[in-house]
C-alpha cells in the first residue's frame, strides 16, 4: 500500500514538471521571471559615505545633529519596506529603523562613529558603510556682539534714579541665540550679574547718585557660540 502511495506522487509530480514546462515554453515566459533575482535589486548605500567623516547635517544641539541617509534599489523588484540598521561604534548600541521610501532622517550623537547597513523585505541587502558624524559646526556663525540700547553708552541718567533698566540689542545669522550673560558693576571689568537671560533686557537693577556703572552682556548661541560685547558705561546724576 505504502509503494503504491509513493509511485502516485512521483507520477504527479512529472506531471506537474513536465505541464510547467510546456506552459513555459509554449507561453514564451522567460524562466527567470519564475524565480526572483536578488541580483538585479541589490541595494545601494548613497549617503553618508563610507570611511567618511560628516559635517552635514542640522544641529539639533551641542550634542546632537540631524542626518539624511540616502540610498538606492537597482532593478524591477516589489517590495518598498526599508529597515536601516544604525551601530554606534563608540558604546555598540544597535538600532533599526523602518522607511517606506529611500531616505530617512536620523537624530545622531556628533562626534561619534557609526556604520549603517539597509535591507528590504524582500531579504536584499546592502554593503556595511562606515561614518564619522563630526557635525555641521563650521556652517554656524557665532553672533553678532550686542549693542547698547539703554542706558547708551556715555549716557546720564536722573540723579534720583535707584533703580536702572539695562536693555540691548543682539543679532545672529543664524537665528539661533538662547541666552545671555549680564556683567554689570562700578569698574572697566564689571562680575557677573546674572547668567542665561532669555530677554534682551534686564529690569531693576540698584544703582547710586553719582557714581558711574559698566556693563557688557555675552551673547550665546545653539551650539555655543559666543561674543562679548564691548563695556558700556554710564553715570547716575
Amino acid at each position: 500500500m505504502k509503494t503504491k502511495n509513493f509511485k502516485s506522487l512521483n507520477v504527479n509530480k512529472i506531471k506537474y514538471t513536465v505541464l510547467l514546462t510546456i506552459l513555459t515554453q509554449s507561453c514564451g515566459v522567460d524562466s527567470e521571471v519564475l524565480e526572483f533575482n536578488t541580483d538585479n535589486a541589490k541595494i545601494e548605500l548613497i549617503y553618508p559615505k563610507n570611511n567618511s567623516e560628516v559635517i552635514d547635517g542640522v544641529i539639533i544641539s551641542e550634542t546632537e545633529s540631524e542626518l539624511m541617509f540616502e540610498w538606492k534599489k537597482e532593478g524591477d523588484s516589489i517590495g518598498n519596506l526599508y529597515f536601516l540598521t544604525l551601530k554606534n561604534l563608540e558604546n555598540n548600541e544597535i538600532i533599526t529603523y523602518e522607511s517606506s521610501e529611500t531616505n530617512i532622517s536620523i537624530n545622531l550623537n556628533r562626534d561619534v562613529g557609526y556604520s549603517w547597513s539597509v535591507s528590504d523585505t524582500l531579504i536584499n541587502n546592502s554593503e556595511t558603510w562606515t561614518f564619522v558624524n563630526l557635525g555641521p559646526w563650521d556652517e554656524f556663525s557665532a553672533p553678532l556682539p550686542a549693542t547698547a540700547i539703554s542706558p547708551v553708552n556715555g549716557a546720564s541718567i536722573s540723579q534720583t534714579s535707584t533703580t536702572v533698566n539695562i536693555i540691548w540689542k543682539a543679532e545672529d545669522a543664524d537665528n539661533d541665540i538662547v541666552s545671555y550673560d549680564l556683567y554689570f558693576g562700578e569698574t572697566q571689568n564689571p562680575a557677573l550679574l546674572v547668567s542665561e537671560i532669555i530677554d534682551t533686557r534686564y529690569n531693576d537693577i540698584s544703582v547710586e547718585a553719582g557714581k558711574i556703572y559698566f556693563w557688557k552682556v555675552v551673547t550665546r548661541d545653539s551650539v555655543g557660540n559666543e561674543s562679548t560685547s564691548e563695556t558700556f558705561s554710564f553715570s547716575v546724576g
